[in-house]
């Protein structure tokens, strides 16, 4: 069994508890990781906070220049991670790619935006007063990071954290722990203080005692609405901050002077990447009278198109679903729109893991597809009258991650971003969609306590500190 990475060691679990990680794409197990105990925890937030104030006397500067050498490790065994990716999540192995690409090159952005994490000059209402504002760091950060991008959500929170002097207690997902412990290797050979960050593997117990813990001021959470729900009221009881980025039904509009070809594209990747396991990813495809038939009629031919397969072959387009418990909500949400009056053009067949993506046409809003997150590759379409039906349609949501529209009406795209009730809004681009320099973040329950990404990300991390200062005679 694995060790734990505590106060720059690595020790062993005061529990004999393990997790077994099954490989989605072979089925086996492929590594052990220890169930961290709430001693584990304890042992973990006490170095956190012991090197609180090390890490906040260290200059932004020599903060970023931390994620610089973790990067390099990054760079160096991007191959091997990539692969790791693959094998303990089934995602392609040109989509680990995509991810290891992206947290290399977003450690620049986490470092140089520190750098410039800039206070305000006030002016004072008083002669004889300098009035100014800083950001400074919350304290012990919690990150709790989700199975379905075990490089890239978590290393965006944790760089954040870094960067800002939040020291860090991280918590993988239990399905996906592997690749949690090369971000551990990065920063125990980085200059780093000991305490600085810390790695405890476990399932949700360990979780529950990390966000009850007293002494961790600030939590980021990516993972369902209904566990990100929960860690709020916790934290709320000690009134500690909650970054919270969570479930999504999300929509993408067409209307009938898109450009059907391009929007079918942007569709079928929308639902498709990463088997449709993704919180942005296009959960509902609601589309105008016009080009109804004519759009569904592209995202079947579009989506039969793709190969399904071992995510390590080249050329394959999707690997297996994470777990059966994933697989098996798609299953039902399939079955229920059946039932309910739906059709299903194409797809909906599983072999284990391996799920056929499926195209539903004649979707309403009652049936569970529609309403509830599935997190699988389903493409669900809604028929609407016209584009105010259309934007009705999708604001009818508890969630509000991120939306799109097709269109070649300047108008209405504007008038779409506008009335789109959603933490980003994309035109004639798919809504599976973020840019490292992009805020990321939802409205409704998809979201709340700041944004993922760049400064955005630096700000939701501090806290702002008023200072004045009187330098006149007393």
């Amino acid at each position: 069994m694995r060790q734990l990475y505590i106060d720059g060691e690595w020790v062993d679990s005061t529990g004999d508890e393990g997790i077994d990680v099954d490989s989605p794409v072979t089925g086996e197990v492929i590594d052990t990781v220890p169930a961290g105990t709430a001693d584990d925890v304890r042992r973990a937030v006490e170095a956190a906070r012991r090197s609180q104030r090390a890490l906040e006397e260290m200059t932004a500067f020599e903060r970023a220049a931390v994620l610089d050498e973790v990067t390099e490790y990054f760079v160096e065994h991007e191959d091997e991670i990539a692969a790791g990716i693959v094998r303990e999540e089934g995602k392609p192995l040109h989509e680990a790619y995509d991810e290891t690409e992206y947290v290399i090159n977003s450690s620049d952005d986490y470092g140089h935006d520190a750098i410039r994490l800039f206070g305000d000059v006030v002016p004072s209402e008083h002669r004889g007063r300098f009035a100014y504002t800083q950001r400074e760091p919350y304290g012990v950060c919690a990150v709790i990071s989700p199975w379905n991008f075990p490089l890239e959500v978590p290393g965006g929170s944790i760089y954040a954290a870094i960067a800002t002097a939040n020291p860090v207690v991280f918590k993988p997902a239990e399905e996906t722990p592997l690749t949690a412990y090369h971000i551990a290797k990065a920063f125990a050979q980085s200059s780093l203080p000991d305490g600085a960050f810390n790695l405890v593997t476990g399932a949700g117990e360990t979780g529950q005692s990390l966000v009850e813990h007293n002494d961790v001021r600030l939590i980021a959470f990516t993972g369902s609405t209904e566990v990100g729900q929960q860690i709020a009221k916790t934290a709320a009881g000690r009134n500690a901050q909650c970054l919270l980025e969570m479930g999504g039904k999300d929509p993408i509009i067409v209307l009938d002077d898109a450009d059907i070809d391009h929007a079918a594209e942007s569709i079928v990747v929308g639902s498709n990447w990463n088997a449709g396991q993704v919180c942005c990813g296009t959960e509902r495809v609601i589309v105008t009278d016009g080009v109804h038939d004519e759009l569904v009629d592209a995202v079947v031919e579009k989506t039969e198109e793709l190969v399904l397969g071992d995510p390590f072959e080249e050329g394959v387009d999707m690997g297996p679903m994470v777990s059966e418990r994933i697989q098996s909500k798609a299953t039902e949400h399939v079955d229920d729109a059946v039932t309910k009056g739906a059709r299903l053009r194409t797809g909906g067949d599983t072999d284990g893991l391996y799920f056929d993506p499926a195209v539903l046409e004649g979707v309403t809003e009652e049936m569970a597809v529609a309403e509830e997150e599935t997190f699988g590759p389903i493409t669900p379409v809604i028929r609407a009258a016209d584009y105010d039906e259309a934007i009705e349609i999708a604001n009818r949501s508890r969630y509000g991650l991120q939306a799109a529209i097709f269109t070649d009406s300047l108008e209405l795209a504007h008038d779409a971003a506008n009335r789109l009730k959603a933490g980003g809004v994309f035109i004639n681009e798919t809504n599976n969609y973020w840019e490292r320099l992009l805020p990321f973040g939802g409205y409704g329950e998809s979201g709340s306590g700041g944004r993922y990404g760049s400064k955005w990300h630096l700000e939701s991390m501090t806290q702002i500190k008023s200072v004045m200062m009187n330098y006149t005679d007393y």
